[in-house]
């Protein structure tokens, strides 16, 4: 679980840090005395669990939890205080948990068997398999697509790790053979049509998002081999044996890039 700590004393930071070596489950990302700081870690980096002080300069514990959850519906914040009066408005904004200075080992491991527990809790709905033909699940059952355009759509978005993917993309990518006029005219207009109507039927609209010229998909509401591979999941590393959605052309420089990962992470 990649974690991160954020306090202005530092030495609390240390307990928990101690504590967290002691739980292979637990990953510390970073450790910020600045939530400013914090913050600019979680736009560009994956964290599934914030620790939190809430009597901050600056900014305090209970601002940045919004501002993360902005940014990452499903992280697990815990906050810690020393002040029960914070208590009321920190459940308001629905935190996952509470914990209260001065704080022992016992403590520190039950805040980290809760964190356990929920991210157990929070599993996703939707599975992507990139990792030989590209496949997508809901609720454990392969979803039947449209038309193979409808899905293409949705394995290019994968693909693109959840990056805007514009309208010339999607064309040069799926219509690479065929007419751009006829694409640009009808092809493309029905195939984003095709796949928003299957993940709205699904209840999964949520993971698609279009907007003007371009559409992409939201990582973080979804379970994927591929983006769990780039986040350093090294147990996923020795799942991937060298084919990745198989049958797309466009997804074969993915191979070299996944490769060469997989090669510098476990040293071969």
């Amino acid at each position: 679980m990649k974690t991160i700590l954020v306090d202005d004393m530092m030495l609390d930071m240390q307990l928990f840090e101690l504590k967290c070596a002691d739980m292979a489950d637990f990953e510390i990302v970073g450790k910020f005395t600045d939530p400013m700081q914090a913050l600019a870690y979680a736009r560009d980096n994956r964290v599934d669990f914030a620790l939190l002080d809430i009597d901050m300069p600056g900014m305090t514990g209970l601002e940045l939890a919004k501002a993360l959850r902005d940014i990452r519906p499903d992280v697990i914040v815990v906050f810690v205080t020393a002040h029960p009066k914070f208590a009321v408005e920190a459940l308001r904004m629905k935190a996952d948990y509470m914990v209260f200075k001065p704080f022992d080992r016992d403590d520190i491991a039950d805040v980290l068997q809760r964190a356990q527990l929920l991210q157990s809790r929070q599993k996703k709905r939707v599975q992507l398999h990139t990792f030989g033909p590209f496949e997508m699940l809901v609720d454990g059952r392969p979803v039947r697509f449209r038309s193979a355009k409808a899905k293409e759509l949705m394995a290019l978005c994968v693909f693109r790790e959840g990056n805007s993917v514009s309208i010339h993309d999607i064309i040069e990518a799926l219509w690479e053979n065929e007419s751009p006029v006829h694409a640009e005219n009808t092809g493309y207009r029905r195939t984003i049509k095709e796949l928003t109507d299957t993940l709205r039927h699904l209840g999964v609209s949520d993971i698609f998002v279009r907007e003007r010229g371009s559409c992409r998909v939201r990582p973080e509401v979804v379970d994927c081999d591929y983006f769990d591979f780039l986040s350093g999941k090294q147990e996923i590393y020795y799942l991937f044996q060298g084919e990745f959605m198989s049958q797309y052309a466009w997804a074969e420089p993915g191979i070299y890039k996944l490769c060469e990962k997989k090669a510098n992470a476990l040293g071969q």
